[in-house]
């Protein structure tokens, strides 16, 4: 090859890599709610596959653009959702039967799948704690599986045999407890990380503190235990020490009821967001019940949802799995400090 093809090569893998980068289309602006209201929160984008995480660096596009077209490695049922201690999504896909890692800043997608005795039978809730480690919620396999930050399968854990069908999982990093919502005793079962029983809050009923097919967990910034208590149609939060906190919702198709709840979690300033695979929103709630937001409807587009079902927060940012849709979508809070000086983030 002659220097000038050589030069007029480079230069078209050149423009090809710096294509590849400007093709992703832009995030479309959504305000909730929509003006002339004060916004409260923003969408923020999509991740669908691999190629929606963020990629760093001119080499990696040149390699994409020299590699060409190939498919996608995507989501199929995306189920539960959280973030690490670093901000990495970890996300349960239970059409991959897999744990899915998303490193949106280094550009990471990694599917862990492990096959043989170590498969995934049904992922669904999915936590991590301080270090890092990766809590997933087998419901067929009867156990929670700890995987490394890196997706090394480490350990099972049954709570000594205990455990029926774990569905969701949340980890209070600050004392070292694992929750875990055995659905059908209708229990959380509190455990230490290692998996030696600490106690259990629930038994079925609709008394306060008594559970009906609890689902969904998740832990506040302050140690607050905050359960999906699903056929109960309502939220239960719970103190560090296992006490009641507080209990809001019924069933309804009004504002501030609940249908199909799912995923739920809690901010600084003590709001509960709770997803509704039957509204196809997310509503936001403050400590005594009262509607404060919801965001989004029923459809495909950006912003709209099919059967929402995990969520969590990392500082004003929220993740949502939209389970039908296939994605993950992402969202920012408005802070209280924007909101005093008119500002949106």
């Amino acid at each position: 090859m002659t220097s000038a093809a050589a030069r007029g090569l480079l230069l078209a893998l050149l423009c090809a890599a710096a294509c590849a980068t400007a093709q992703r289309p832009p995030v479309p602006a959504i305000a909730y709610p929509p003006a002339p209201q004060q916004a409260r929160a923003f969408y923020r984008g999509e991740i669908r596959s691999d190629q929606d995480v963020e990629t760093s660096g001119f080499w990696h596009r040149l390699a994409t653009a020299f590699a060409g077209e190939r498919k996608p490695v995507a989501f199929e049922a995306p189920t539960d959702v959280t973030f690490d201690p670093s901000g990495r999504l970890l996300v349960t896909d239970a059409g991959r039967h897999a744990l899915v890692i998303v490193d949106r800043s280094g550009g990471h997608f990694d599917v862990v799948a492990p096959t043989g005795e170590d498969a995934l039978g049904l992922p669904l809730g999915v936590a991590a704690d301080g270090a890092g480690r990766i809590y997933v919620a087998d419901g067929l396999r009867r156990t929670v599986r700890v995987f490394s930050p890196e997706g090394k399968s480490l350990a099972r854990i049954d709570a000594g045999g205990q455990l029926q069908r774990p569905t969701g999982v949340a980890v209070d990093r600050a004392r070292g407890l694992l929750y875990v919502a055995d659905t059908p005793v209708h229990l959380v079962r509190v455990l230490r990380l290692d998996g030696t029983p600490v106690r259990t809050l629930g038994g079925h009923g609709e008394g306060p503190g008594q559970m009906n097919f609890p689902t969904f967990l998740s832990v506040g910034p302050r140690g607050e235990l905050v359960v999906n208590d699903a056929m109960n149609f309502r939220v239960q939060v719970f103190g560090p020490e296992g006490e009641l906190r507080s209990t809001f919702g019924q069933l309804g198709s009004g504002s501030g009821d609940m249908s199909r709840s799912k995923g739920v979690a809690m901010d600084e300033r003590g709001h509960v967001f709770v997803a509704d695979a039957l509204f196809d929103n997310f509503q936001i709630f403050d400590r005594s019940g009262r509607l404060l937001l919801f965001v989004g409807e029923h459809g495909r587009a950006a912003g709209q949802f099919w059967m929402p079902t995990g969520l969590a927060l990392d500082g004003p940012l929220v993740a949502v799995a939209d389970r039908s849709n296939g994605r993950v979508q992402l969202f920012e809070m408005v802070t209280e400090a924007e909101l005093e000086e008119g500002e949106a983030p």
